[in-house]
């Protein structure tokens, strides 16, 4: 499959079995993750594989710190999320050192790394999604799952093998979103 045909192809699918993910095949997707463009050569990304009795401590954090567990059923429905799939991999970019490197740009790479686990995932057997939500966004979390120096998390990709195959999506093209100068 082309590279092309492989973005193309790319869809979410949270459908997935509980059956274990072996290290290896995590390893290699984190190997590409980190192939990314990075500026300045910052190496920003950041991650945290959770998995077994550590999805308890992720529900526990989404539901301390998320907008939406006001009552006990949002609470309750929140504290699900982290068991729906044996891997979570935490994505989280670090604060960049001196002036010259802005936030933004190690954002960015983390972001290109969640976009290559999610395009590698299909060739190792595996479903992956990536997810955010308001608790992601509170100042403790990231340092609650042990992101330190001010390092923002970017998302969480959700990983396992799926149990069906999801429909081919019909994808729109680019013309609505793009302006040509010259």
């Amino acid at each position: 499959m082309s590279i092309i045909d492989a973005i193309k192809a790319r869809s979410s699918n949270g459908i997935m079995t509980d059956a274990a993910v072996s290290p290896e095949k995590i390893k290699q997707l984190l190997d590409a993750a980190v192939c990314t463009p990075v500026h300045h050569n910052t190496k920003p990304w950041r991650f945290l594989v959770i998995q077994g009795a550590g999805r308890q401590l992720l529900s526990d954090i989404m539901v301390q710190h998320s907008e939406d567990s006001k009552t006990i059923a949002q609470r309750q429905k929140l504290s699900q999320k982290a068991f729906r799939s044996p891997v979570i991999i935490a994505v989280a970019a670090a604060k960049p050192d001196g002036e010259k490197i802005r936030m933004i740009e190690n954002v960015a790479s983390a972001v290109a790394a969640c976009q290559n686990i999610l395009l590698a995932a299909p060739e190792l057997g595996l479903s992956a999604f990536w997810r955010t939500g308001s608790f992601m966004y509170a100042p403790e979390t990231a340092s609650a799952l042990g992101f330190e120096g001010g390092a923002e998390l970017v998302g969480l990709i959700y990983l396992g093998y799926p149990k069906r195959e999801m429909p081919p999506k019909s994808r729109e093209t680019s013309e609505a979103y793009v302006r040509w100068l010259g």
